[in-house]
């Protein structure tokens, strides 16, 4: 027997707010930080950018990561 369970960014920012707002948007923060560290002081910006496209990437995956076992989730509640 199989559902389908559809969960959007949205139901999951609604029933796990903080733990969507760490995994989701923390690691962009940090990312954007770092750039903004690198240019303020005058370092070489091109490491500073692979590092907060590195972050922007975990962040993607562990959305995606997160998305997947809440549709689980989901799908069990059923």
């Amino acid at each position: 027997m199989t559902n389908k369970a559809t969960v959007s960014f949205r139901e999951l920012c609604r029933e796990l707010p903080v733990q969507t707002g760490l995994f989701s948007f923390g690691p962009v923060a940090i990312g954007l930080a770092q750039l903004w560290n690198g240019l303020v002081h005058g370092t070489t910006v091109s490491f500073h950018a692979l590092f907060a496209i590195v972050m922007v990437a975990f962040a993607v995956l562990a959305t995606r990561y997160h998305l997947a076992t809440f549709r689980l989730d989901k799908l069990e509640r059923k």
